[in-house]
């Protein structure tokens, strides 16, 4: 019996992996893929405009407490270890200064930030600080981000050396009650034909090594629209 299902499987994984579907004259599904993310991003954005932040954060209560007490017992566990994780992301037809002077300008719009990622529930700024809801591995988490100008503080993340970084900049994240959590670094760094940009998250020892890819592969999502939208507008106001 063990061997017959064993045969089973194998023929349902091979098949499985045989199993296409994709436009015709098309290799690949990948053209399938784009339609639905762009259908995923419009039915988010309508959601969360329809919301609105108040709602959204009084439905998704629960699971922030849940985050944040999962973020005190971490922090508490490492006893003041860390650990960091980076991705480096290559654009192209746009330069390190023209990306970060568009973002600067767009933390000032709410729904820009909000579309950057499908799993970005609030970013809210007031009094000096930005509020994140978005989630971090298994939890939904809010987190405030500290004013970059603090990014020069003893305590903030190590930004990656790279003496030919265009624009780098570094802040802590932390919670409600000011428990320091972690942080982030970014630096973005003009090549030909475009920027590197090298972003990293520094997160207590005792989170699984999941939770910081889970956020790298955040960063390459978030990071993918922003440089993309960016140069649409800059391109449109004839800036590049």
């Amino acid at each position: 019996m063990s061997s017959d299902t064993e045969t089973i499987s194998s023929k349902s994984t091979t098949a499985a992996s045989e199993w296409r579907v994709c436009l015709a004259g098309e290799q690949d599904d990948s053209s399938i893929d784009r339609f639905e993310v762009r259908s995923a991003q419009r039915a988010l954005a309508l959601l969360k405009t329809k919301l609105g932040r108040e709602r959204l954060l009084d439905l998704l209560a629960d699971e922030i407490a849940a985050g944040d007490a999962y973020l005190r017992d971490q922090v508490a566990r490492s006893a003041g270890e860390e650990a960091t994780g980076t991705t480096t992301l290559h654009a192209h037809g746009i330069t390190a200064g023209q990306f970060t002077g568009w973002l600067s300008q767009a933390f000032a719009r709410e729904d820009v930030l909000l579309a950057g990622h499908p799993e970005h529930y609030s970013i809210h700024a007031g009094g000096g600080r930005v509020n994140i809801v978005e989630t971090l591995g298994d939890h939904i988490c809010s987190f405030y981000m500290r004013e970059w100008d603090e990014a020069k503080s003893p305590e903030a993340p190590t930004l990656p050396a790279d003496p030919n970084s265009t624009y780098g900049r570094r802040s802590r994240m932390v919670l409600e009650d000011g428990t320091v959590i972690g942080g982030i670094a970014n630096a973005f760094t003009d090549v030909e034909g475009g920027f590197t940009a090298s972003l990293s998250v520094t997160l207590p020892a005792s989170c699984s090594p999941t939770v910081i890819e889970h956020h790298l592969e955040h960063f390459a999502v978030e990071f993918h629209n922003w440089i993309l939208r960016a140069a649409s507008e800059l391109s449109a106001r004839s800036d590049i």
